[in-house]
């Protein structure tokens, strides 16, 4: 072996090893610049936080009106027809629920105007799934001409780096944490709520890597032209794919 070959073989080897170690402390769980955080919630200092961690999880906790159970609805004689028709809305608003997440309020307000008229003759009777389902695919083509969600820009992994610590990577401590994420009407990341986590470190990671997030912005059609506006998205981080 010339004295070469093991003058690269050492840089090599030690290359390697500074890395390993580098690797473990150069990732950073410091709170970024600009923002504050609880554990749970983190948002944007000197930011009005009153309405932003909403809690969207059901049509309930939105705030938007809901029925009674799927039960057959040919048991009119026992209400009123308006009553079914209103639980009939109810229902197709209940499988609408992720596009209701985004904006509850907005969305809500298109489907009472666009869509419930449309349900005005809908048979109620017997099995109602199929017309619930039928009124889905309604809802959102409806909606759509005059909302559209946000979505993200950039990708974790990819545009955002989303490192993984040496000593849970080799202990296979992955999983996925799941975010929800207020983003104003310029497509920044306002306020962040972690819905569910798999590790305090990997899950102060994922939140840490959502606040660099670019979004394109929730619109709402006005006047034939489209608003930008603050919305809510739900996000996760995979650290399986990472691996």
């Amino acid at each position: 072996m010339t004295r070469l070959t093991f003058s690269l073989l050492l840089v090599l080897f030690y290359s390697i090893l500074l890395a390993g170690c580098f690797s473990e402390e150069s990732i950073s769980l410091e709170i970024p610049d600009g923002w504050e955080n609880d554990g749970v919630y983190w948002w944007r200092t000197g930011s009005d936080t009153t309405d932003v961690f909403r809690n969207l999880e059901t049509l309930s906790s939105m705030g938007i009106e809901i029925g009674s159970g799927l039960e057959p609805f040919s048991q009119r004689s026992r209400e009123s027809d308006r009553a079914a028709r209103r639980r009939l809305v109810t229902h197709v608003k209940d499988s609408l629920i992720p596009l209701f997440r985004n904006q509850p309020d907005v969305v809500d307000s298109l489907f009472e105007r666009f869509v419930v008229p449309k349900m005005s003759n809908a048979r109620i009777e017997g099995d109602v799934r199929p017309v619930i389902k039928t009124f889905k695919l309604e809802g959102y083509r409806t909606i759509a001409r005059f909302f559209r969600e946000p979505y993200s820009l950039t990708k974790m992994g990819r545009d955002i780096p989303v490192p993984i610590p040496d000593s849970l990577r080799d202990k296979s401590i992955v999983g996925r944490v799941f975010m929800q994420v207020y983003i104003s009407d310029e497509g920044d990341p306002f306020a962040i709520k972690k819905l569910n986590g798999v590790h305090p470190v990997l899950d102060r990671i994922a939140v840490r890597a959502m606040t660099q997030m670019k979004w394109q912005p929730a619109y709402v059609l006005k006047g034939g032209k489209a608003i930008p506006i603050e919305s809510w998205a739900r996000f996760k981080v995979d650290f399986a794919s990472i691996l």
